[in-house]
């Protein structure tokens, strides 16, 4: 994979993301100095379970309440993720996708908002599902 395309800030969004280029962007991410985080969510088949386990993943303050509002709060919170730049590879989306769709689908519209403002902030937030969804192309080659 190309580093050009994690190097331009205005593109960072939330893609589909192979596990056969999981390796190649996470290098790329490496060599970019963006901070590659890993989410299982492969047993988080609630809404509940997603926000505990991101929430745990991201190292996320005592106050995060595990609900959508926290969650938004944290990722586009400065303090909460610090850095140049994340990648977040969220892998097993597809068992919260299957267990509540509902759910699945605030996750998908909270984590396009989060990578908005971080993108509109300068500090951009990819968000790599293992998973196809609705609503998310796949991670541009170059």
């Amino acid at each position: 994979m190309s580093e050009k395309f994690l190097g331009e800030a205005g593109q960072a969004a939330v893609y589909y993301l192979p596990a056969s280029r999981r390796d190649a962007v996470d290098a790329a991410a490496a060599r970019l100095q963006l901070r590659a985080i890993p989410v299982d969510l492969s047993r988080a088949a609630s809404a509940g379970e997603a926000l505990r386990r991101l929430g745990e993943a991201l190292d996320f303050p005592d106050w995060y309440g595990a609900n959508f509002d926290a969650l938004i709060d944290c990722l586009t919170d400065p303090e909460c993720l610090p850095g140049k730049g994340h990648v977040l590879f969220v892998d097993g989306a597809a068992t919260l996708r299957h267990g509540d769709p509902a759910a699945f689908a605030t996750l998908l519209d909270v984590l396009q908002a989060a990578a908005g403002a971080r993108r509109a902030a300068g500090a951009p937030l990819w968000i790599l599902l293992d998973t196809h969804a609705p609503g998310v192309n796949p991670l541009p080659e170059k």
